[in-house]
């Protein structure tokens, strides 16, 4: 049977919408990012790896650095958003959370987060940013990508097991293997992940080829979804050249727009590759590619089938409209979300979207701007656009649980303890705490 997710959303201006305005806001990240120090990874990687291993940590501490770090920043911002970042964030410890508990509960305490999915960052074993590999001529041989991504999921299963009601930490898998890449599904499914973050997939062999269905058929089985993430999966392995420009950030436009170009396609992959129609309970998110970008992308797919000179035999490979199958298996992970983005969340569609803070990220909604925090941000997007308490329990929490299986019985009572209320939440500020990032963004096109 096809996987059904369902709400019960209070109506505005009701006795129980207004009462629920005193109640503890919990709130799901659906986008959070977690690793480890990485000679950390050592004690999960094979022995026979641990020379190879060395020779890369030395190349790590010359040219890597988690994206949160002030040395991976500098190319992109202001010397002084730098010394901000450097003197509020870093040096007082608030990115330790990537990789140690205790420091990563006190900053979601703090900002009033009870629960994240988790995802990997550029920090994997044999991994540094593609821009800075591609530069150094950089590229790990299959055996050491698969090796760092096994020891990421065997740190990561340990790292959550320490507050495992608080995160649904997600898989890394390279489908180099396909019965090996079914294997670490289960291993990770036992372990207590509960989904995968797909890779960037070979032009040559895209993510409909027949030859996956058994990684698509083990995930629905295992109720595992799969998450597209920006930068980290693609249709595409095939990297953009990089030509002479006249100045750094204009790298970031150039080809930020590209690499969301090719994550979107992975929707279409899904659809017109039949994978959707073939795993009929198989579920999808998309993650930090902003949102409104389905509506413009289902209305022409709509009209494709429908409308258009398309040879009418393509219903043998999909039976139902491509908006049907996105309502029925698919999910947006809003991170990072815009006012816009709020405004527009009927069209967009309110049971889809799932609010993510991208903690530790620069541009997320904890520290976008001096002395902010998440509640700030929250008021300028679902205060400012007054969105109603039961709308805003779905977009906070309400989509995210139902997706990532959340026991919100548990993380109420964390709510109730470190969060802010629901007028809190949807108080409308008096001043513009996010003159710069993600709020004020017209769409998500405007990277």
């Amino acid at each position: 049977m096809t996987a059904q997710i369902s709400f019960d959303a209070n109506p505005s201006g009701s006795a129980e919408n207004a009462a629920g305005l005193d109640a503890a806001a919990l709130v799901i990240s659906s986008d959070g990012h977690a690793s480890a120090a990485m000679r950390s990874y050592k004690d999960y990687l094979p022995a026979k790896l641990h020379e190879e291993f060395a020779d890369f940590c030395a190349l790590w501490d010359d040219k890597g650095g988690l994206p949160s770090e002030t040395r991976s920043l500098v190319m992109q911002f202001d010397p002084e958003e730098l010394e901000r970042w450097d003197q509020e964030i870093v040096e007082p410890g608030r990115i330790a959370g990537y990789g140690n508990m205790s420091a990563r509960l006190t900053e979601l305490d703090r900002q009033g987060i009870a629960a994240e999915v988790l995802f990997p960052d550029f920090g994997r074993p044999f991994e540094i940013k593609p821009l800075i590999a591609r530069l150094l001529g950089y590229s790990p041989r299959q055996e050491l990508i698969d090796a760092g991504n096994r020891a990421y999921n065997r740190w990561l299963a340990e790292f959550c097991s320490q507050a495992p009601e608080r995160f649904a930490p997600l898989a890394a898998v390279s489908f180099s293997d396909v019965d090996e890449t079914v294997a670490e599904i289960r291993w990770a499914h036992a372990a207590g992940l509960r989904g995968i973050v797909l890779p960037c997939f070979d032009d040559a062999v895209p993510l409909f080829d027949r030859r996956f269905d058994p990684v698509w058929a083990t995930l629905a089985e295992l109720g595992m979804p799969a998450n597209c993430h920006i930068a980290i999966s693609s249709v595409t392995t095939h990297a953009p050249a990089l030509p002479e420009l006249p100045h750094p950030t204009v790298a970031a436009r150039v080809h930020v727009p590209r690499i969301l170009f090719f994550a979107h396609q992975m929707l279409g992959h899904f659809i017109w590759g039949g994978v959707l129609e073939r795993h009929p309970d198989l579920q999808v998110a998309f993650t930090e590619m902003g949102s409104d970008w389905v509506v413009p992308e289902l209305r022409s797919m709509d009209y494709v089938l429908e409308g258009s000179w398309a040879r009418r035999d393509i219903r043998e490979i999909i039976s139902l409209r491509p908006s049907e199958y996105w309502q029925r298996q698919c999910h947006l992970g809003s991170s990072i979300f815009s006012r816009a983005e709020i405004e527009a969340r009927g069209e967009i569609g309110l049971d889809k979207m799932m609010l993510g803070m991208d903690f530790p990220h620069h541009e997320g909604t904890w520290a976008g701007a001096p002395n902010a925090t998440t509640l700030d941000y929250l008021q300028a997007t679902l205060g400012a656009a007054q969105v109603p308490v039961g709308e805003a329990r779905q977009l906070l929490s309400g989509n995210a649980s139902a997706l990532w299986k959340f026991d919100t019985d548990h993380l109420q009572h964390v709510a109730d303890r470190i969060g802010p209320t629901m007028r809190d939440v949807l108080s409308v500020p008096d001043v513009d705490r996010f003159p710069r990032g993600d709020v004020h963004k017209p769409n998500s096109a405007a990277v």
